[in-house]
């Protein structure tokens, strides 16, 4: 009975040796082929890099556990050429990828390491990046892509998912649509350095940027953003200013009718071309669809300028508004109630649009066009004038400014 059950414990040690040994060696295979296929991929791989396999942990640039999974590539300025191989996203040990000064091209693969803490992707010539990118990177602690020549991309909200991230720098790298709102902002608790300088950034940046403790250097020049600027510590490089829209030049609030046009400019999305002409704090300088008279907005007219996202309420707050040309758009949701309450308003004209819900009630004058909507909203024909042109002549000229800009 004794010699059985020493005979099963040797067979059951036996049995975990070599599951031990099956598992690494699958381990230390899928590190050769990912690492071999990263040296088929490039034009001039280090000389010390085989497509043929051998140890990848004594290739230069590459660093291994003691299990022989890889834990960091440093490939910075050794004039690669080439791609990256999709088998990158084997290597999940990752702690550090630096790529830097480089001529890589194509896509970034996908990455798959949850314990990466460094990526440095700048100077290269990368043209995509992968759907999911940051989603599987949460102890990110540095990530820099600046000069990237790739196609617009939205501010990455997985960077929100990082909260240890402290460096973010990604300037000139074709980041394009509205900066990340106040809530969201607040998520990047440990950020230091902020670079995102030359991109084509919209909107407002939250005051609540500029009392973030932790931040000690932040650039965000040359975009198109608008409203105040934030009030950073003196302690704080901050770099924000040049080659923006900001109303002011230093911290303050902005003009009230600025204000409730960048409002909005908000519920639109803050569209790129909005952003290149609503600048400064005068809307009635010659601000794209806007007509005034005697430095009070009168007219707003957008028409066909291919706008998505909602009316804002914030329409009612421009109180000498007397026409609101939204048609043909992609507008969607509410005629905001507010709006019936405009003293001087005579046309509301939001044809070809997606609204839905039902007409506010305007006063009988108002003259409202509200076709190839929702049938519910339905059309209200008032005494109000059906055109852009207030009786001047000067409202007419800037109207026809106005719309030829519009289908520009």
């Amino acid at each position: 009975m004794g010699m059985e059950i020493k005979h099963f414990q040797i067979t059951l040690l036996l049995s975990c040796c070599l599951a031990a040994a099956a598992a690494a060696g699958i381990g230390s295979s899928s590190v050769a082929d990912a690492i071999a296929d990263v040296a088929r991929s490039l034009a001039r791989p280090p000389s010390t890099w085989t497509a043929g396999g051998g140890d990848a942990c004594s290739f230069k640039g590459v660093t291994c556990s003691p299990s022989g999974r890889v834990t960091a590539i440093d490939l910075a300025g050794q004039g690669l050429a080439g791609t990256l191989p999709s088998s990158l996203s084997s290597l999940t040990a990752l702690e550090s990828l630096q790529l830097q000064g480089n001529a890589l091209s194509g896509a970034v693969p996908p990455l798959r390491a949850p314990s990466l803490t460094r990526l440095s992707l700048e100077g290269n010539a990368f043209t995509s990046l992968p759907e999911d990118f940051l989603r599987a990177t949460p102890a990110l602690r540095s990530l820099s892509m600046d000069g990237l020549p790739l196609p617009p991309w939205p501010f990455p909200d997985a960077i929100f998912s990082c909260p240890a991230l402290h460096n973010f720098s990604a300037s000139n790298a074709s980041i394009a649509g509205r900066f990340p709102a106040a809530g969201v902002v607040a998520n990047l608790t440990s950020i230091r350095t902020l670079r995102l300088s030359h991109n084509n950034l919209t909107g407002v940046i939250p005051m609540s940027l500029g009392r973030m403790a932790s931040l000690t250097d932040i650039s965000l020049s040359y975009s198109h953003l608008q409203g105040p600027v934030p009030a950073f510590s003196p302690a704080v490089a901050a770099d924000v200013v040049a080659g923006n829209g900001f109303c002011l030049d230093a911290p303050g609030p902005c003009d009230a009718q600025v204000s409730a046009l960048l409002q909005v400019a908000e519920g639109f999305g803050y569209p790129l071309n909005l952003s290149r002409s609503w600048t400064g704090n005068d809307a009635c300088s010659g601000w794209l669809g806007v007509i005034c008279d005697a430095s009070e907005v009168t007219i707003l007219g957008l028409t066909n300028y291919n706008l998505s996202g909602t009316i804002s309420p914030a329409i009612a707050n421009l109180t000498g508004l007397k026409k609101l040309d939204l048609a043909g758009n992609r507008l969607t949701g509410e005629i905001p109630d507010a709006l019936a309450a405009l003293p001087s308003l005579s046309l509301v004209d939001v044809r070809n649009n997606r609204l839905t819900g039902k007409l506010p009630k305007f006063r009988a004058s108002v003259d409202v066009s509200a076709e190839v909507n929702s049938p519910s909203l339905g059309s209200h024909h008032g005494s109000g004038q059906g055109s852009l042109d207030d009786g001047s002549s000067q409202s007419s000229d800037s109207a026809a400014d106005a719309s030829s800009k519009l289908s520009a």
